[in-house]
């Protein structure tokens, strides 16, 4: 597991769903039962290039939660697409394989991006 992919596609991805987030917020125009816009193509391309570089670095019994959080990211909802990834970071820190393979510094950037998940 190389410790530095993992971070570094986590942060651009938490950014990604943090633009979303925001997108979706700003309803003034809406009508209040319509479903979010879900994100151009080209953004779910990249999305799913942060979601296939983490599963490469995981067991392949994580990776249905990476998956899960580009379908979700994919129809528009990211807060549920963050509640994947929060699952999965929750996961890297919480199980021996990858607890004690990871540097303190990045346990506890991963604990940084716990906090950003959570205000999703």
């Amino acid at each position: 597991m190389e410790e530095k992919t993992i971070l570094t596609e986590l942060g651009v991805a938490i950014d990604t769903l943090k633009t979303l987030a925001l997108v979706t917020l700003n309803t003034e125009d809406t009508h209040p039962l319509a479903l979010p816009e879900p994100p151009a193509p080209d953004k779910v391309a990249a999305y799913e290039r942060h979601m296939n570089a983490i599963c490469q670095q995981l067991a392949p019994r994580l990776w249905p939660l990476p998956a899960a959080s580009l379908r979700d990211y994919r129809a528009g909802f990211p807060d549920r697409a963050g509640s994947y990834l929060l699952e999965l970071v929750n996961q890297l820190l919480r199980e021996p394989e990858y607890a004690t393979a990871l540097s303190p510094a990045a346990q506890k950037r991963l604990q940084g991006c716990v906090m950003d998940l959570r205000e999703l």
